[in-house]
């Protein structure tokens, strides 16, 4: 596969971890945009006569497609290059995550917790979001996701990776590394 083209002023070299997130972010909108083009284009499709249907579906979905799918590899590069960059090392097999010289041992739901608030931050994500997103189970009730929020800020807080997990009502939580904490923002609640 050749390698994906990349946007400008995006350095694959930086050795900067705000970098890989401001990239992520942006690969995020752009993936959410592209994803969102490609339903309305499909619903449309609906509506028009068959031969339209084949062009439209052969070339504009396919080229929606081939670029929502050049967006996902760069986050996914970007995500790899921000672990990297933290120097955090995660293994998804054990569930241990390692910063220098210090591990913990995380749940698989505090895994898919931290795995989702890293991805994000540093934007805040909802209790719902976070149910329905990083546990597929918007059943679950929000006191489930405060008590493993408690117990992911404890092992966050043991590796000493100058990251917090902050919480402000109505917008949700956040994964805040030290560098990037929003202004005004209070210690976690």
């Amino acid at each position: 596969m050749p390698e994906d083209r990349l946007l400008e002023g995006e350095d694959p070299q930086t050795i900067y971890p705000h970098d890989a997130r401001h990239w992520i972010a942006v690969y995020r909108e752009m993936i959410d945009f592209k994803d969102q083009l490609l339903t309305r284009v499909e619903a449309q499709l609906r509506r028009l006569p068959k031969a339209a249907w084949t062009d439209v579906a052969d070339n504009d979905s396919g080229l929606i497609q081939n670029q929502l799918n050049r967006y996902k590899r760069r986050i996914e590069f970007w995500y790899s290059r921000q672990w990297e960059l933290e120097g955090l090392q995660v293994d998804p097999e054990t569930r241990v995550i390692t910063y220098r010289d210090r591990s913990v041992r995380l749940t698989k739901r505090e895994l898919e917790l931290f795995t989702m608030l890293v991805g994000r931050s540093p934007q805040f994500i909802t209790p719902r979001q976070l149910l329905v997103q990083a546990w597929h189970d918007s059943r679950l009730p929000e006191e489930t996701l405060r008590t493993y929020i408690v117990r992911l800020r404890g092992k966050v807080g043991q590796l000493g990776i100058g990251a917090e997990i902050i919480n402000r009502p109505r917008r949700g939580y956040a994964l805040v590394f030290a560098e990037g904490r929003p202004r005004g923002d209070l210690p976690p609640d």
